[in-house]
């Protein structure tokens, strides 16, 4: 650019002495100008970054072009023309410089973009992870609470039985606990006596008369078992009639079998929940009869029976 501006100098100080002709067709001057706006235009960087730049530089050289065909004197063409030059160079300089500042901002830009992007990345292994972890922790509670809905009374079996040529050590056993089954219900039908209104105005003396005569007469008959049921018998069908003596139609009281249920707590234990210790460490077994104060193990620490 300096080279070209340098010769421009040059050649309008010639002709500055050479006085006001006109410019002759090929003048070098406005041939290099004319290369240098030309160059400008066909630089797609110069379009996009310098537009204002190049437009002022074909302005100029236009200028020059007019004041040449207005016959112009060849000092003010050559004025216009060496601006113009130096107008296109400033258009090519300032594009290169515009370029690679938004090169530079667009790399900003792509990196801040990765940047963000691995962010997200990473926080949504994260969140997998945490998900994860959520889910076999769920699955632990589930599993946690299918145990604790399953039949706590039932042992775990597995085989303890000795293997063949297996040797075998004493296990110092250090906690027991029996394990005893749920509560069992136990249910029975006996006769009661049944008001099928209310309980005010029963013959409570005409009830329990009723009832001891109704006793004395069922223990007549049979013997035995046969005879205590007749008597239990006698005693609720003499009460229903003693009763009701006395009473309307509509409140009379009967005897009617009835079922009663209760609940017996289990008399023996199901299981015995054994700890002991083995070569420093705690096992636990489940075992069908009450252990002694050692067990029966492997090298593995298994026990055996």
């Amino acid at each position: 650019m300096f080279r070209t501006s340098a010769r421009s100098g040059v050649m309008l100080v010639a002709l500055a002495v050479a006085g006001c002709a006109s410019v002759p067709p090929g003048d070098p001057v406005m041939e290099d100008a004319r290369l240098s706006v030309n160059a400008a235009r066909s630089n797609p960087q110069v379009a996009s970054y310098a537009p204002l730049e190049l437009a002022q530089a074909v302005d100029t050289l236009r200028q020059a072009d007019d004041l040449n065909v207005r016959g112009g004197s060849v000092g003010e063409v050559h004025q216009l023309a060496a601006t113009a030059s130096q107008r296109a160079a400033l258009a090519q300089q300032v594009a290169r410089t515009r370029a690679d500042e938004a090169a530079i901002i667009a790399q900003r830009k792509a990196a801040e973009a990765q940047l963000t992007a691995d962010l997200s990345r990473r926080q949504a292994e994260s969140a997998q992870i945490q998900a994860a972890a959520a889910q076999r922790q769920a699955e632990e509670a589930q599993r946690v609470a299918a145990s604790m809905r399953a039949d706590a009374y039932a042992p775990t079996t597995y085989d303890y039985r000795r293997r063949a040529d297996e040797r075998l050590y004493e296990a110092r056993v250090t906690y027991v606990r029996a394990v005893v089954g749920p509560p069992q219900q136990r249910c029975w039908v006996e006769p009661a006596l049944i008001d099928n209104k209310t309980a005010a105005g029963v013959n409570i003396p005409g009830a329990i008369i009723g009832g001891a005569i109704g006793g004395i007469i069922g223990h007549q008959i049979g013997g035995g078992r046969g005879q205590d049921i007749a008597t239990g018998i006698g005693v609720l069908g003499g009460a229903a009639v003693g009763a009701n003596v006395g009473r309307g139609s509509e409140g009379l009281v009967y005897s009617q079998n009835v079922q009663r249920c209760e609940y017996v707590p289990a008399s023996q234990a199901d299981y015995w929940d054994v700890t002991y210790v083995f070569a420093g460490y705690e096992h636990r077994v489940q075992v069908t009869a009450p252990p002694g104060p050692t067990i029966l193990v492997n090298a593995q620490g298994e026990p055996r029976v």
